[in-house]
């Protein structure tokens, strides 16, 4: 295949360059650039006119929930990783909580693996986990060393939680986390944490529903019960249990700027979502139950010094944290229990393309780095994945700057289509996507991949 005429985003230049990117079997071949530049097409080879089109590298979104097995109902790999390839992304990572049995051995890690492989159109890694009713077993003891081990050569990072909703996958104590965080610096594998403090959001939450009384709960109050400063404590916290092991140490989906400034400053990484950095909680008065998540988004104000930090790589990446549910489970008209999450997948790299780079939010390069680059390297895969450069997988994302998207939620491809993005328009339109050199998704076309198409990764893919 030969792309002609495009506008290349090429590792270490400030704007596009014009130029042609050829790609044999699986992976980029040659990259021309200048006038007079552009390659021949080759017999038998197919040759694409990308006359006004961007060409980036395909998306990274390292945090998603695709639920299955077990949970899909509301997600799964075939529709999750479907409009992952709608929206630019070529690699994701699925989290270990979010699937029966989750992820915190290797059985339940070769279950999950002999349903997915069958479902994916995009290539896929996976986190193990470390549940807090189980934490012995994954940590080394007087048996043996215990399942992080056994998980490491499979898996790119471990996932705990300091307040979880689940009963399969339980909080960890500050005690477990300090030895979690000791053992994923030995095996070389970072560790993820979901990073909101237990007591604080345990004792808001009752304070917040006692002076609410009788009265109906508003959404003042969900966002009273997980402030910033419940971020602030458990992200403290963490970075003094990970005292000298920092680099392991990595919070998802941050949405206080304070704290992503701690995490810097203590040599951590971290990473944000596209609904931090385009909402606030204002905005919960029209979007309802389409915008709960946890963490939940803070004030408006929080969103600029967000994206600030996004933009001087404090904050590593974007992340989606794609979690759709069914309209019954989102829509139960209580705060409370409303579902808490969004479908994300196809939605976080446009945004960020348009809002990021189009607005002059972020620097083309550090747009690659928020939405392909920074992922692969924190996670092992940047050898193959994470920018056009030669060698490298042909995971190419065509993206025509002169058109629009309307985002609307019931064409997501998703299972889920309450989103708090629907009606946002987006100054690009997603034209094709390639995942490995094989057409994965076209505008018009829709889907072309072959389902299953997607490979499994594991950390030092190459």
């Amino acid at each position: 295949m030969l792309i002609k005429n495009a506008l290349l985003a090429l590792p270490g230049e400030e704007d596009f360059v014009r130029g042609s990117l050829r790609v044999r079997g699986e992976r980029i071949a040659e990259i021309g650039t200048g006038t007079g530049r552009d390659f021949e097409a080759e017999k038998g080879e197919e040759e694409i006119d990308a006359s006004g089109l961007v060409v980036i590298p395909g998306g990274i979104d390292p945090h998603v929930h695709f639920d299955e097995p077990g949970f899909t109902s509301r997600e799964d790999f075939a529709h999750g990783s479907a409009e992952a390839a709608r929206g630019g992304i070529t690699t994701v990572i699925d989290m270990p909580c979010t699937s029966l049995p989750p992820v915190l051995d290797l059985p339940a890690l070769e279950n999950k693996l002999s349903h997915i492989a069958k479902s994916a159109y995009v290539d896929y890694a996976l986190y193990g986990g470390v549940s807090g009713h189980r934490a012995a077993e994954s940590l080394p003891g007087p048996d043996g060393p215990g399942n992080m081990e056994a998980l490491a050569s499979k898996v790119v990072g471990f996932k705990c939680y300091f307040i979880s909703g689940m009963t399969s996958f339980t909080r960890v104590t500050h005690e477990d986390f300090g030895r979690v965080v000791t053992e994923g610096q030995r095996l070389g594998r970072p560790v993820l944490l979901h990073a909101e403090d237990f007591d604080y959001v345990t004792a808001a939450t009752s304070r917040v529903k006692e002076a609410r009384g009788t009265g109906k709960p508003r959404w003042e109050d969900y966002c009273d019960s997980r402030p910033e400063a419940a971020e602030l404590v458990a992200v403290a916290s963490a970075l003094e249990l990970a005292r000298g092991r920092e680099k392991t140490l990595h919070i998802v989906h941050v949405g206080t700027a304070a704290a992503a400034e701690m995490v810097r400053d203590r040599g951590a990484s971290c990473e944000t979502c596209a609904h931090y950095l385009a909402f606030g909680r204002e905005d919960f008065a029209l979007r309802g139950a389409a915008l709960k998540t946890a963490p939940v988004v803070k004030s408006r104000s929080e969103r600029e010094r967000l994206w600030s930090l996004l933009a001087d790589g404090s904050i590593s990446f974007l992340a989606s944290d794609h979690a759709p549910s069914s309209h019954e489970e989102k829509e139960t008209g209580d705060v409370w229990t409303a579902y808490g999450g969004i479908p994300g997948v196809g939605t976080g790299l446009p945004f960020l393309y348009s809002e990021g780079l189009v607005r002059s939010r972020l620097t083309l390069p550090r747009f690659l780095e928020a939405s392909s680059g920074a992922a692969a390297k924190r996670y092992g895969l940047w050898a193959r994945k994470g920018s056009l450069a030669v060698g490298k997988d042909a995971d190419i994302v065509l993206i025509d700057p002169s058109s629009s998207t309307t985002i609307e939620g019931e064409k997501l491809l998703s299972k889920g289509h309450i989103t708090p993005f629907d009606g946002m328009v987006l100054a690009l339109s997603i034209e094709s996507t390639f995942v490995r050199g094989r057409k994965a998704y076209d505008r018009k076309l829709g889907i072309v991949a072959e389902r299953g198409s997607g490979k499994f990764l594991t950390w030092g893919y190459a």
